[in-house]
């Protein structure tokens, strides 16, 4: 009997590297389906929707989606990013508090509003002395350009391109690291259909993972082949990342740990973030949606 494809998205991300390498070595586990989307929010929208059946997301977006009626089960963290994204803004705008008063485009309620809220508050700053504008990172460079938007949030190659256009770099998320932890994720009632299919892909990531650490030249040669950006632009991408085995994100899952990375850390200060904007009802049980398969 043949079994069910399952599609797991990949956007171009450099924790997602690991995928590309995956299907060099042929190391994908049959039955799996790798979905290549152009925007990381639409992977949540597919996900949700159910067109798809993983996802590689941040900790912030699982608990949004919780707030919502999606169930999800986190089965293993991929890559951690410090300063590899960031606020970017008009060249006059010199300092955090000069945001007040500004346009500031973002996602939402996602990952990056609850970095800028942090590093506003440090400053003394709240939320409600910017306005902000919901705005996909990868449209920030253009709506800087357009004038549309003060400041924004992007990333990776998005940064780098405002950048270019004579956007100034605020600040990244070096100002509050650890918040960024991807992982992948799957509905519960579909990893319990079949929970070694997913070890198998679990386990395949991490040979993949292995062979790009031991063979740098080799593995950015397949990223640009199959991605379609240079070297050199992989390269850079990697800037200010953790691609994580399982054995270094043992610590990840310490339900003790008080502070981010952490994941019940961060899992503890997003629940917060969300039960005052009433986006969640109760706080979750973490130790139900942070449950990896392999530790």
């Amino acid at each position: 009997m043949k079994i069910p494809t399952l599609r797991v998205a990949r956007t171009l991300w450099a924790g997602l590297f690991p995928l590309y390498w995956m299907e060099e070595l042929n190391l994908l586990p049959a039955g799996f389906e790798i979905v290549d989307v152009a925007e990381y929010d639409q992977t949540l929208e597919l996900l949700a929707e159910g067109a798809i059946d993983g996802n590689f997301q941040s900790l912030a977006d699982i608990l949004l989606m919780a707030g919502r009626g999606v169930e999800l089960r986190l089965l293993m963290a991929s890559d951690l990013s410090v300063g590899v994204d960031g606020v970017v803004c008009q060249p006059h705008i010199r300092s955090v508090l000069e945001l007040a008063g500004k346009r500031l485009g973002l996602s939402l309620l996602s990952y990056p509003h609850v970095l800028v809220e942090q590093v506003l508050s440090a400053q003394g700053l709240a939320e409600t002395d910017v306005e902000l504008v919901d705005l996909r990172g990868e449209r920030v460079p253009e709506a800087l350009a357009c004038g549309t938007i003060d400041a924004g949030h992007t990333w990776g190659t998005h940064l780098a391109e405002a950048i270019g256009q004579g956007a100034h770099l605020l600040f990244t998320s070096a100002a509050f690291p650890g918040l960024l932890v991807d992982c992948l994720v799957a509905p519960p009632a579909t990893v319990a259909k079949d929970p070694a299919r997913w070890v198998a892909l679990i386990q395949a990531h991490e040979q993949a993972l292995t062979w790009g650490l031991e063979h740098p030249a080799q593995g950015l040669a397949v990223i640009a082949d199959r991605s379609g950006i240079t070297r050199s632009e992989a390269r850079t991408l990697l800037d200010g990342f953790t691609l994580f085995t399982s054995e270094s994100a043992r610590p990840l899952f310490d339900p003790h740990a008080e502070r981010p990375p952490a994941l019940f850390a961060s899992g503890r200060l997003l629940t917060q973030f969300y039960l005052a904007r009433q986006l969640l009802s109760c706080a979750p049980h973490l130790d139900r949606i942070i449950d990896p398969l392999i530790v």
